[in-house]
């Protein structure tokens, strides 16, 4: 299976050649219920918006909090980067 499981093998093949290069070079670690972090926000707009659509996938915003809150996420505003999770 691709992705250790977290992403259909038959739908992994049929992404756009950016979005499974994207989904590779920021995969999570197999331990991890995410499918991707860590992913640079900026120049890689386009190929996120894609991968959430076509897998379904949920986005969580990472970067810097303006409030010095503890266990919360970033807004999409201040994100430099994202981690993608199944719904």
């Amino acid at each position: 299976m691709a992705l250790n499981n977290k992403v259909d093998t038959f739908k992994y093949w049929f992404l756009p050649r950016p979005c499974r290069k994207l989904l590779d070079k920021h995969k999570a670690h197999p331990l991890e219920k995410a499918v991707a972090k860590q992913i640079p926000i900026r120049g890689n707009e386009e190929t996120i918006e894609k991968l959430v659509q076509m897998l379904k996938l949920k986005r969580r915003f990472r970067g810097p909090r303006t409030q010095q809150t503890f266990m919360r996420d970033c807004v999409k505003a201040d994100a430099e980067r994202v981690s993608l999770y199944n719904k």
